[in-house]
């Protein structure tokens, strides 16, 4: 016959040495090892059950703010503003939590909100430098005096093209937040900046071009 009180005691025996010595789980740890004391100290499940209060709610905080806490101390290292601001947003919220439930629904919530902040941190149309090269292509390729006038239309065009890049993206983006325009200083942001594989130089010839274009 299993010795179902052992088996639990066994159990969160292995949950807590899981984390033990791991110091980004030193809050999971210590709620494991509570948790872990209080079957021990039990000689029936019933006397466990009266005993264990919150105890495994404590253990779902705690490994949320260690989680947490591991994404931010990346995110900040390479800048990642955005995510970094939702692992704040759930530290901040975790304690007033009383239920794993609630718990549960207040970190979906917010990475449903994170998930529409990446959409629209976006540097798009911009990232995609193809109508830009090809508007150099058609001003500045050297033609016969008898082709300058089909490139001179193929230019406006592709301006045009730019036009109603910038527009769709902006009308997109209101779609998720109301007010959205295109923000050219994120360019220059590192997370976004690393992203491009041209010179500073070529970015910033690139970035005055483009609002010329769109008159900004």
């Amino acid at each position: 016959m299993i010795n179902y009180l052992e088996a639990y005691k066994q159990y969160y025996f292995l949950r807590m040495k899981q984390r033990e010595g791991n110091e980004d789980y030193c809050n999971t740890y210590a709620a494991e090892k509570m948790l872990f004391d209080i079957i021990n100290s039990c000689t029936t499940l019933e006397e466990f059950k009266d005993k264990i209060g919150s105890a495994n709610e404590q253990v779902a905080m705690a490994l949320v703010i260690d989680e947490q806490n591991i994404r931010l101390r990346h995110y900040e290292e390479i800048k990642e503003t955005v995510k970094a601001a939702c692992c704040r947003r759930i530290l901040d919220k975790v304690k007033p939590c009383k239920h794993v439930s609630e718990l549960i629904t207040m970190v979906n919530e917010e990475q449903n909100l994170l998930n529409i902040e990446i959409t629209t941190d976006t540097i798009y149309p911009f990232a995609d430098m193809l109508f830009l090269e090809n508007l150099e292509i058609w001003e500045q390729s050297e033609i016969p005096a008898a082709y300058k006038e089909k490139y001179a239309a193929y230019a406006n065009e592709e301006r045009t093209s730019i036009e109603s890049a910038y527009a769709a993206i902006e009308k997109e983006m209101n779609n998720w937040q109301p007010g959205w325009k295109f923000s050219f200083e994120k360019i220059d942001k590192e997370k976004h900046r690393r992203l491009l594989p041209y010179s500073n130089e070529v970015i910033a010839t690139q970035k005055q071009l483009t609002q010329k274009i769109l008159h900004k």
